[in-house]
């Protein structure tokens, strides 16, 4: 509920700080309401921290793998998997190279990693 008020008020300012946020929003405005809504902005993938102002994040390149990596975890259940397998939905010309996958892996904040192949047991 919070998330989406915070959300729905950076739409309408296109960039603010979270105290901006929290002053034209019906959450009361406090030490613990302010880190609170750090905290979800920090988490969101929905918006970007810019030169201190909080703006909605374009969809991009990066969104776009993690969405790919996210589905393919959840639809078959597995914590470890190949991540050929995870990007099969995704065009072989708009595979990530390695920079790309680096830079989208830590946009999961630590949801998802990369572990080299020697680290993976084969059945």
């Amino acid at each position: 509920m919070i998330r989406d008020t915070l959300l729905s008020r950076l739409a309408e300012l296109d960039s603010a700080s979270v105290a901006g946020l929290l002053q034209g929003s019906d959450v009361a405005i406090s030490p613990e309401s302010t880190a609170a809504a750090e905290l979800l902005l920090q988490y969101s993938s929905d918006v970007v921290l810019d030169e201190g102002k909080w703006k909605i994040a374009q969809a991009g390149r990066s969104a776009t793998i993690l969405a790919a990596i996210k589905n393919y975890a959840t639809s078959s259940g597995r914590k470890i998997f190949r991540l050929s397998s995870a990007l099969a939905k995704i065009p072989p010309h708009e595979h990530p190279n390695e920079d790309e996958l680096k830079q989208a892996l830590d946009h999961s904040h630590g949801e998802f990693e990369l572990l080299p192949n020697a680290m993976i047991k084969r059945n």
